[in-house]
């Protein structure tokens, strides 16, 4: 561990958070430059985060409304209503975009971390675009430490090259790592023909945290028998050509008192009334939600076969329950990405048009699956969590995921159930959800008449203690967690957390 940064509070050392994904952009809209908040469960983790702790976060600004609005030190303070960090943005070329971006970090790095080998696309070219993608990004994190020293905490697979580089040119700095994704043992990571440099880039960290411990000990395997770097589980640690990294597993989590403090406003109820009119064209319709970006990893068809079940098994169910999937289209630059958009959209259709002429009518307005593309406002949001009777999540794989968190914190009249993919990172610590295996669609159309089913007092004792570990390990306990392993010190305030 850097000598330098060990037993300093964060008031000492000022936090620089890197990633590819921006927290917040700025866009014309009639004439003007409008800013909001982007998607995606790492962006809305984080900026709770800095909210509280200050600090600048360094990402990619890729469109002209995100450079228009930055000042005369190329940053804008964000968020536009209570400024509260810095945000600097950092260009990148087409060739960087496409190569290193779209290119080796999602056809190449995402599919190979969650273990869809038949979706990885690899070019050569693509490895020299990622390269140069990190070193820009490196060049903008050594900018902003020359104006004030401070703990790099680099987000994610877009930069694994990121800790070497900083190393290489200031090796006085403090890295941190925090990986979002899965982390696929040595048997599948060798199949990538840069794995050593990989795994060098990220072990010149100080500190690098997985989510959960079976990716922890992925890495240090692939360390292990790829590069023959030293691990050691009783101190926690790796070694690899005489540096010393901090080797840990924390689960992301939410900020709890967010979403179950905004669930009890009056917007938030204003808008389930609203909502709940143009969802249920008769009284009593019980309704389960999906929220997901529309990304083959989520398991959107194996959802949507499993509701077909569910139906044909149970019709006794058909017009008096409604499933509503917001689905948010990412990666739509990609090929793959917009033929998986148009199979969910035409699944959809067939699904809802082979009820729909089966029914008397009475009942023509209801549809088993209502399906929602684009983004939703964050009342909108909560009023959905708040509403459903129960929330669906069947990745295939997947890190964490933070819908199932967010749902649970939004419940606060726990009445939900939530039903959870067994190879979702959070479906270790949700462990009263009903945990089903996103492959058997017959057992999870089981499982879904069993949450309807349930009675209201089981119900209750599962949301109650969800939610009860769930504000015990919130957001704030995380960032607290994964700073500490890089030897920084916040003073704790549970206050500052709500």
């Amino acid at each position: 561990m850097t000598e330098t940064f060990m037993n300093k509070t964060l008031g000492e050392t000022p936090l620089v958070v890197v990633s590819n994904r921006e927290p917040y952009e700025h866009r014309r809209s009639k004439g003007r430059l409008v800013c909001r908040r982007t998607d995606g469960g790492l962006t809305s983790a984080l900026d709770p985060v800095m909210r509280r702790v200050k600090g600048t976060w360094i990402a990619w600004g890729n469109g002209k409304g995100d450079y228009e609005a930055l000042g005369a030190d190329s940053v804008v303070w964000v968020p536009p209503e209570t400024p509260a960090y810095r945000l600097r943005r950092v260009p990148l070329t087409e060739e960087e975009v496409k190569g290193g971006y779209l290119g080796y970090a999602n056809q190449v790095l995402w599919p190979l971390c969650h273990i869809t080998l038949d979706r990885v696309t690899y070019r050569k070219a693509f490895w020299s675009a990622y390269h140069d993608l990190n070193r820009r990004f490196a060049e903008a994190v050594l900018d902003e430490l020359r104006k004030t020293p401070g703990l790099v905490w680099a987000h994610d697979f877009h930069l694994a090259l990121l800790p070497r580089l900083i190393k290489h040119a200031s090796p006085g700095r403090t890295v941190a790592v925090f990986w979002h994704i899965p982390f696929p043992g040595p048997e599948v990571f060798r199949i990538l023909p840069e794995a050593r440099e990989v795994l060098e880039g990220l072990l010149a960290a100080d500190s690098l945290v997985f989510q959960t411990p079976g990716y922890a000990q992925a890495f240090a395997e692939c360390a292990q028998q790829l590069l023959g770097a030293e691990a050691s589980p009783s101190s926690g640690t790796i070694r690899f050509r005489g540096h010393e990294a901090r080797l840990t597993a924390r689960a992301i989590s939410v900020d709890f008192h967010a979403f179950s403090d905004h669930a009890e406003t009056s917007r938030v109820e204003q808008a389930m009334r609203r909502l709940r009119r143009g969802l249920a064209p008769s009284p009593g319709i019980r309704l389960g939600l999906g929220v997901d970006r529309m990304d083959y990893t989520k398991g959107l068809l194996k959802r949507f076969w499993a509701l077909d079940a569910f139906f044909t098994r149970y019709p006794q169910y058909q017009g008096v329950f409604t499933f509503l999937q917001i689905a948010i289209p990412t990666r739509s630059e990609l090929e793959a990405y917009r033929r998986y958009r148009q199979v969910i959209r035409e699944t959809v259709s067939e699904i809802n048009a082979r009820y729909a002429s089966a029914l008397p009518p009475g009942h023509r307005r209801w549809q088993p699956i209502v399906y929602r593309e684009g983004r939703i406002g964050f009342d909108t949001l909560v009023a959905y969590y708040r509403m459903a009777d129960l929330a669906v999540v069947t990745p295939v794989y997947d890190g964490m995921n933070l819908v199932a968190k967010e749902y649970v914190a939004s419940q606060v009249d726990e009445n939900g159930v939530l039903l959870i993919s067994q190879l979702a990172g959070a479906a270790e610590e949700m462990t009263d959800a009903l945990v089903i295996n996103p492959y058997d669609t017959e057992r999870l159309a089981d499982s879904i008449k069993q949450a309807l089913e349930m009675p209201k007092e089981e119900r209750r004792r599962r949301m109650r203690a969800m939610r009860t570990y769930l504000q015990k390990h919130d957001i704030h306990v995380w960032m607290e967690g994964c700073l500490l392993d890089a030897g920084v010190v916040i003073e704790s305030s549970r206050a500052s957390g709500k």
